[in-house]
C-alpha cells in the first residue's frame, strides 16, 4: 500500500490524562488537513472520455453535489475503503482520487521508487502530482538522494515536507527544487548537515507563506539565512534553531518583531545568544507558547520581566566608589534596563531554561509574574536557584504539571512542602542532585493526586519510610528514579512494586542493596557507549523487567 490512515500524533512525550493536553507535545505539523473543496481534473488526453457511460438506472448517491460527496468522502480514514470508492462511478473517482493521493506513506524507499515511476509517466489519468500535499521521508533517510529528490519539484501544490536525517541531500538540490514549493507552509530539515546559507536565501525568496521550519543541527546555517527568512516569511509562528552555533542576536530579535503570530522557538544550544535578543521575544512575541532557551549559557536576569515592584536603580543612585567600575556586569545592567512589559505573557505553557546558570531568583519571580500558566517549566542545572525561587513557582498553582528541578542544589524541604501544597496538579517532578532534601519532601510530594513521574536521583537523604510513602500513589505513580538513593533497601522496594501497580519504569542504578545478579537480571542491558564501571553500576527495570522483578520479590519475602 502507497497510502496509510491518517492518525493521530506519535510525536507526544507525555503519559499525561488523555482529557489533558501535553506541553511538551511538538506542534510543529499542528493545523489540519488541507481539505479538498472541488472534484479532480483527468488528464487533458482523457478530457473528450464520456462523463455519464451507459447505465440503467441512478443512484441518489450520483445526484450529489461534489462539494458534499467530497466532504462524506474525507471521513473515510482506510486507504482501502478511499480506493473502493475510485471505482464506483467516474463523478465519485473525480472526489476521491486527491484524497487518495494528498499524503501518500513511505514506509520505505521502494515505496519512494513506486511514486516516482507514477508521477513520471506519461499516460496519468490524473495529475497526481498535483494532488500531493504532504510528504514524509522520515523512514527513508540517508537513502534519498539528489536525483530522486529532484523529481519531486513538479509537486508545486505541497504544502508540508519532512525530510529528518535526509543526509545525502547536498544544498545544491534543495535550493534548486524547494522554491518550486510556493505554497510550502511547513519544512523539516533536521539533520540535514550539507545545508547553508545558499538553502535559507532561496526558501525565505520563494516560499512566503512558511510557517513552520525545524532547523535541528543544521550547523552550516548562519545568522545570514536565518536574517532572510525574518525578512521574508512574516507568517512564521514555529522556527527551531536548536544547535545552530553560528547563530547571533540580530535574526532572533528580527523574527520576533517582523513575524508577529511566532508561537514556538528553539535556540537550544544557541551559545552566542544574549540578553539582548530574548528582551526582543518578550517585548513582542506576545502569543508565544513554547521558548526553549537551554544551554544559553550568556543569559542572565536581565533577558527576562523585572520581578515586581523591583528596585531599578538609575546611574544617579548607583554607589559613589564602585570597586570594580570596568566590570561587565555593572556595564550590563547600565545597558539594559529592568524590563517591563505592558501585558501579560497568557499563552506561554513551555519554558525551558536548562544550564542558564546565570540566572537567579529574580528572574523566576519576574516570569512567574508575567506568565502565569505556564504549564511545564524546566531549569535543570540553574544551580544559582533557591527556595525564593520555588516560592515563586508556587504561584503558578494549578497551571503547573511539569517541573525540572535537577541540580537545584540549594532547594530545601520548606519550599518543596509549599510547591507541594500549592500546585496540586503536578504530573512530573524531577529533583535530582538536591542534596538538602530529606523524606519530607517526599511525604509532601506523595499527596500530589496525578503524580506520575518523580526524579529523586543522588537524593542520598531519603531512607525506606519515604519509599512507603510513594505507595500511596498507587493510583497513578508510573515511573519513579531512585538511582544512588543508597539508604534504600530491597525490602522497601518489595513493598511499593506491590503497591504501584502500574508502574512501567524504575531506575536503581548505584543502590547497594541492588546489586546482587539475582535481581540484576531483570534489569534491561546498559547502553553500549557505558564504560565498564557504569555497566556494572547500571540497574533500570522497564517494562516486563519490572513485572519479574516484582514476580521474584513476592516469592522471595
Amino acid at each position: 500500500m502507497l497510502y496509510r490512515n491518517r492518525s493521530q500524533s506519535t510525536t507526544s512525550l507525555s503519559d499525561v490524562d488523555a482529557d489533558d493536553d501535553d506541553a511538551n507535545r511538538s506542534t510543529f505539523f499542528a493545523s489540519p488537513d488541507p481539505v479538498v473543496a472541488s472534484p479532480a481534473q483527468w488528464h487533458s488526453r482523457l478530457h473528450l472520455l464520456p462523463s455519464h457511460p451507459h447505465t440503467h438506472a441512478r443512484s441518489p448517491a450520483s445526484h450529489l453535489p461534489p462539494e458534499i460527496l467530497i466532504h462524506i468522502l474525507k471521513h473515510l480514514h482506510s486507504p482501502r475503503d478511499l480506493h473502493s470508492t475510485l471505482l464506483v462511478s467516474r463523478a465519485w473517482c473525480e472526489c476521491s482520487v486527491e484524497l487518495l493521493w494528498h499524503k501518500p506513506s513511505i514506509p520505505d524507499y521502494t515505496t519512494v521508487i513506486k511514486i516516482m515511476r507514477v508521477l513520471a509517466r506519461n499516460d496519468q489519468t490524473f495529475t497526481y502530482a498535483q494532488f500531493i500535499r504532504r510528504l514524509n521521508f522520515l523512514s527513508v533517510g540517508p537513502d534519498l538522494t539528489d536525483l530522486v529528490f529532484g523529481r519531486l519539484a513538479q509537486c508545486t501544490r505541497l504544502e508540508r515536507i519532512t525530510l529528518l536525517n535526509c543526509s545525502s541531500l547536498t544544498d545544491t538540490a534543495l535550493a534548486r527544487v524547494l522554491p518550486c514549493f510556493k505554497s510550502l507552509v511547513a519544512i523539516d530539515l533536521s539533520g540535514v548537515s550539507e545545508i547553508t546559507d545558499r538553502t535559507m536565501l532561496a526558501l525565505a525568496a520563494n516560499c512566503r507563506k512558511l510557517q513552520g521550519i525545524n532547523l535541528f543541527g543544521c550547523k552550516n546555517v548562519t545568522s545570514v539565512g536565518i536574517l532572510a527568512l525574518a525578512d521574508n516569511c512574516h507568517l512564521l509562528r514555529r522556527v527551531k534553531m536548536s544547535n545552530l552555533y553560528q547563530l547571533s542576536d540580530e535574526p532572533v530579535s528580527a523574527l520576533s518583531i517582523k513575524s508577529p503570530l511566532l508561537l514556538e522557538i528553539d535556540l537550544n544550544g544557541c551559545r552566542h545568544i544574549t540578553d539582548v535578543a530574548v528582551r526582543d521575544l518578550w517585548m513582542h512575541s506576545h502569543y508565544m507558547r513554547e521558548m526553549r532557551l537551554s544551554h544559553c549559557v550568556e543569559l542572565t536576569d536581565s533577558a527576562f520581566p523585572a520581578p515586581p515592584l523591583a528596585y531599578d536603580p538609575s546611574p544617579s543612585t548607583q554607589p559613589p566608589n564602585n570597586p570594580f567600575p570596568q566590570s561587565s556586569a555593572v556595564k550590563l545592567s547600565q545597558e539594559l534596563p529592568s524590563l517591563r512589559l505592558n501585558r501579560p505573557f497568557e499563552h506561554l505553557r513551555m519554558l525551558d531554561l536548562t544550564n542558564c546558570s546565570h540566572i537567579t531568583d529574580d528572574a523566576i519571580d519576574g516570569i512567574v509574574a508575567c506568565a502565569p500558566k505556564i504549564r511545564n517549566l524546566v531549569l535543570a542545572k540553574c544551580s544559582n536557584l533557591t527556595d525564593h525561587a520555588v516560592e515563586s513557582i508556587c504561584r503558578l498553582g494549578k497551571h503547573l504539571h511539569y517541573l525540572h528541578l535537577g541540580h537545584a542544589t540549594e532547594i530545601t524541604d520548606r519550599s518543596v512542602t509549599m510547591l507541594a501544597r500549592s500546585c496540586a496538579r503536578l504530573r512530573y517532578i524531577d529533583l535530582a542532585n538536591c542534596f538538602r532534601l530529606t523524606d519530607m519532601s517526599v511525604f509532601e510530594l506523595c499527596s500530589l493526586q496525578k503524580l506520575r513521574r518523580i526524579g529523586l536521583v543522588r537524593v542520598s537523604n531519603i531512607t525506606d519510610e519515604a519509599i512507603y510513602a510513594l505507595s500511596d500513589r498507587h493510583a497513578t505513580l508510573e515511573r519513579v528514579h531512585l538511582s544512588y538513593c543508597d539508604q534504600i533497601t530491597v525490602l522497601a522496594i518489595h513493598f511499593l512494586l506491590q503497591k504501584l501497580h502500574k508502574l512501567n519504569h524504575l531506575s536503581l542504578t548505584g543502590v547497594t542493596s541492588f546489586r546482587r545478579p539475582e535481581l540484576q537480571k531483570f534489569c534491561r542491558p546498559p547502553p553500549p557507549d557505558f564504560n565498564t564501571t557504569q555497566q556494572q553500576a547500571f540497574c533500570v527495570f522497564s517494562g516486563d523487567g519490572v513485572g519479574k522483578l516484582r514476580e521474584y520479590l513476592l516469592v522471595l519475602f
